[in-house]
């Protein structure tokens, strides 16, 4: 069986690359294609070698301004030969799912989001500066019709959580198959399996890309309502503004992007790892629960799918609503080791024996 794996690009290293990375591993022989690669960004575990991309790579800086060519990917998925592959897996937040294909080969969609500038209007908001924005307005409207368009021609889809299956089927009509993603359970580890869990250092954590539509405002605010202090680790284009809100608060720190030994430390060491905006899944969580850490999350998305009693929802997304849960959390205790068992259902074993078992069921015959 000769298997093609696609992705949208590698212009931001985030929970859909690593997701991502994980499949190719799962197809060692495969090769990769994708709209344009940042090679800074690429998975490590990801051979530059496997890697074929569209035009848009020969564009001087795509990489760093992809969002400005937006009206470019519809051609440049459309223009990759992916003639005499017997399956192509499509791994996509965005574009990844318009590649056309020969009418004998199975085209299998794995969905992380559908595209949350197209399908939500305040997401589209944060997606372009005002006025580029408005400017844009006729190319959104063409790149929501051409998705659509683009939808049916997948031949089976697969939603990384039930609510994404729930989005698919509201913006494309079709039917979804849930297969969670994983962790490296190896990796994320607590320190101590079997302790109760009855004083850790005195942080909240916030593990994120640092983008607008994630709503690290509220996190920011009630941290300097309430004194608690923050971790926030990651990066991204909201950094400045983030913070210029937290300026003289020595409670709130950002960390920037850490490597995987800071990031072990930081959940396994926190109070609660806090999600403040609705997920498609929330890998984040999963992470934390392996080292047995509860979440703070607002209770729309993906996350409450995957907290299972350990954590607090909130409701509202502001701060007065995540103050009220970060007062609830000061008299929360969980076991560690109840934690971590909720989080083994998501192993990379896991993964690829549901995911192979899918695409075996929807091979094509053998001729």
């Amino acid at each position: 069986m000769k298997v093609a794996l696609v992705h949208d690009d590698f212009t931001q290293a985030g929970g859909a690359e690593n997701l991502f990375a994980e499949i190719a591993s799962i197809y060692p022989q495969a090769p990769i294609y994708t709209s344009v690669v940042n090679w800074h960004k690429l998975p490590s575990s990801i051979s530059r070698q496997r890697i074929k991309t569209s035009f848009i790579q020969k564009i001087p800086l795509a990489a760093k301004f992809y969002k400005l060519l937006l009206p470019l990917y519809p051609l440049a998925f459309e223009s990759l030969d992916l003639s005499g592959f017997d399956i192509v897996i499509s791994s996509t937040t965005r574009f990844s799912k318009g590649i056309i294909t020969q009418p004998k080969t199975i085209h299998v969609c794995y969905v992380n989001s559908v595209p949350r500038f197209l399908w939500n209007q305040s997401k589209q908001q944060n997606y372009l500066p005002k006025l580029p924005r408005l400017a844009a307005k006729p190319i959104f409207n063409w790149l929501k019709r051409w998705d659509k368009v683009a939808a049916s021609r997948v031949d089976f889809y697969i939603a990384n959580s039930a609510n994404v299956a729930k989005k698919v089927k509201e913006a494309y009509g079709r039917d979804a198959n849930v297969i969670y993603p994983c962790i490296d359970l190896n990796l994320f580890t607590p320190l101590k399996i079997h302790k109760w869990k009855l004083k850790s250092q005195d942080y909240y954590l916030i593990v994120s890309r640092l983008v607008k539509w994630k709503n690290i405002d509220i996190a920011i605010e009630a941290a300097k309502d309430l004194g608690f202090n923050l971790k926030i680790a990651g990066e991204g284009p909201d950094d400045k503004r983030l913070k210029k809100l937290a300026k003289g608060s020595k409670n709130i720190e950002f960390l920037g992007r850490v490597d995987e030994k800071v990031l072990l430390d930081l959940y396994r060491n926190a109070k609660f790892l806090i999600i403040t905006q609705e997920e498609d899944f929330g890998l984040s969580v999963l992470e934390a629960q392996a080292c047995g850490l509860g979440a703070i999350a607002y209770e729309k998305g993906g996350a409450p799918e995957i907290i299972a009693g350990y954590g607090i929802l909130f409701k509202r997304q502001s701060k007065e609503s995540l103050k009220d849960a970060i007062e609830k959390s000061k008299s929360v205790k969980w076991n560690l080791s109840e934690i971590r068992k909720n989080s083994l259902k998501f192993s990379k074993k896991e993964f690829e024996k549901n995911l192979t078992a899918k695409i075996k069921q929807y091979a094509p015959p053998k001729s």
